[in-house]
């Protein structure tokens, strides 16, 4: 089941982002490049109305590019996801959100 979520919700943590350099790399490519159309490409693989919620297809597609971007495996890149603010700002999470797990990288690239 898909639900969409907000790009980065109102949480007091959020805050912190604001100590990410306005001329990062991650923030850079960001203003550049939209991901907005994966979900409305994806959406036809996911049930609406069934099943677990899924993670957003746009926030996993960040993540795959991470990935590439940074050339570094699954479990480095959620060891990372974990502590590196930019990387949490360029996925669209929260600070304190949970990561999706590793099995679920694999699943999507799929």
């Amino acid at each position: 089941m898909l639900i969409e979520t907000t790009f980065k919700q109102g949480s007091f943590y959020t805050e912190l982002y604001h100590i990410i350099p306005e001329n990062h790399i991650l923030k850079r490519i960001d203003s550049a490049i939209s991901l907005s159309f994966v979900n409305e490409l994806l959406a036809d693989r996911y049930c609406k109305n069934f099943g677990r919620p899924a993670k957003e297809p746009e926030m996993m597609m960040r993540i795959q590019f991470l990935k590439y971007l940074y050339t570094i495996s699954d479990e480095q890149l959620l060891q990372d996801l974990t502590v590196n603010l930019a990387y949490k700002w360029f996925v669209g999470l929260n600070p304190e959100d949970p990561l999706p797990e590793k099995s679920l990288l694999t699943k999507f690239r799929t």
